[in-house]
């Protein structure tokens, strides 16, 4: 009974004993976060204590790269790659395409000025035909006074992060990109994630000639063109580069396709499959 009654006893002190050091280190600990969080290290910097944080120049000034939001969680499953053909990619690093995290959505926003009347609803579709395609889930977000430019920065104070997805239409007389036969441009920027090396794309852009996109509507199959025109722009936004193969909707004088060819499919399929940023 004795051995059993001074075991107890020192069990108590030993408790005892780690409450009165856990106490301070509580405290220390406690401190070190607040401080850090004046500091502005997030809990994201903790978790990947040890390595740099990525910076990117905007408006002159170094800016943290924003950490991913969210689950390291597929949005939509991965699409198989069932077909063959000519494609290519507008950024390439180690030997493997630049793409959008598939783990979060492609936020997209809509400037409405100078916009054709029946484009929209063609804008949504072209958006869908490009996610179901890609497997990358496109999130309407609505509305925007921001002008689509290739100039924009790609994080700014009126969003939360990353710039979204803009599409915008302008004139061949306000952007000499879009003079002659050019219909649309588009393309995103390849910017490293929070920590490490790995690249993804952000901050994407269209710019539609509202001239002629209005044209095209009216014409004969006027809207699954001008829906093809759009979609291809959206492939660029996503990664995906002209080919010369006259039978791939990337080719770049398409005047008839409004379909996917077995390369852009292929293209996209990979395309959606790049990997996820760890929070």
């Amino acid at each position: 009974m004795a051995r059993l009654r001074a075991v107890t006893e020192v069990r108590g002190g030993a408790v005892r004993s780690v409450v009165r050091v856990l106490i301070p280190v509580a405290i220390v600990a406690l401190a070190a976060i607040v401080v850090g969080m004046w500091l502005g290290v997030t809990m994201a910097d903790v978790r990947h204590w040890g390595q740099t944080r990525n910076v990117l120049e905007v408006a002159g000034q170094q800016v943290r790269i924003p950490g991913p939001e969210g689950p390291s969680e597929r949005r939509l499953p991965q699409v198989p790659v069932t077909t063959t053909g000519s494609h290519a990619f507008m950024f390439d690093a180690g030997g493997e395409p630049v793409r959008y995290d598939p783990c979060r959505p492609i936020d997209w926003v809509l400037n409405p000025t100078g916009m054709p009347d029946a484009v929209e609803p063609l804008l949504h579709e072209a958006a869908q035909s490009v996610q179901a395609a890609s497997g990358l889930e496109f999130s309407y977000q609505g509305v925007t006074d921001e002008v689509a430019s290739f100039d924009r920065d790609v994080i700014q104070d009126r969003y939360d992060g990353f710039a979204p997805l803009i599409i915008g239409f302008s004139t061949e007389e306000q952007d000499p990109e879009l003079a002659g036969s050019i219909t649309g441009i588009g393309g995103s920027s390849s910017v490293y994630g929070a920590y490490g090396e790995q690249e993804y794309l952000r901050a994407g852009i269209v710019v539609l000639d509202s001239d002629d996109l209005g044209e095209l509507v009216s014409s004969t199959s006027g809207e699954a063109l001008a829906r093809a025109v759009i979609e291809h722009e959206l492939a660029h936004v996503i990664g995906l580069a002209h080919v010369q193969d006259s039978g791939e909707l990337m080719n770049e004088t398409n005047t008839r396709l409004t379909e996917w060819g077995p390369g852009d499919l292929q293209g996209l399929a990979i395309l959606g499959a790049g990997p996820c940023e760890a929070p």
